[in-house]
Order: C-alpha cells, then structure tokens, then sequence
C-alpha cells in the first residue's frame, strides 16, 4: 500500500495523520470524538491492513482508574504520510 505521496507503507510503519474523514467524525459519540481528533498531526504505526486500499492505526486512554478506552482510524491513502519506516526486528 501507499500513502499520499505515493511511498510504499507496511505494518509497523510510522504514519501521520494529515486528514479525518469528516463523515466518520460525524458519526462519533461525543466521549470518543475527542480522542479521535486529536489524532490530526499526530504519528502511529501502521497496526492492520483491514480491507484493501486501507491502514489502520490504534489508540487507547484512561476513561477512569481501570478502565481504558479504545478507537482509531482505518485511513484512505490521501489521508496519511510516511514519517519513517519500521525497524527490522534484526537490526
């Protein structure tokens, strides 16, 4: 897969996040929107590959002591940039 500037991405891969889907963002129950847009700008791994012509990123917080929060994006090329390439397990 590439990302929006035509570099060959693969799991493990550091991306930023350059766009949100502004129909996904709309769909979003209030206590989970916050942490997703701040996902803007922002640089993950590469964890899936969930459907061809898309990679997807996690993220996870404290809702309270105990309790954590899950969410992330499942991105469309144009919506991401390589920042660096995963490093070799042997290297």
């Amino acid at each position: 897969m590439k990302d929006r500037h035509g570099n060959e991405v693969e799991l493990g891969d550091i991306v930023r996040v350059v766009e949100i889907c502004q129909d996904f963002i709309n769909q979003l129950p209030a206590d989970e929107l916050v942490y997703i847009t701040k996902m803007l700008d922002q640089e993950y791994p590469i964890d899936d590959f969930p459907e061809q012509g898309k990679a997807s990123v996690s993220i996870s917080w404290e809702i309270e002591p105990g309790l954590t929060g899950h969410g992330g994006l499942h991105m469309h090329p144009h919506e991401f940039e390589l920042v660096s390439k995963a490093k070799l397990a042997n290297s």
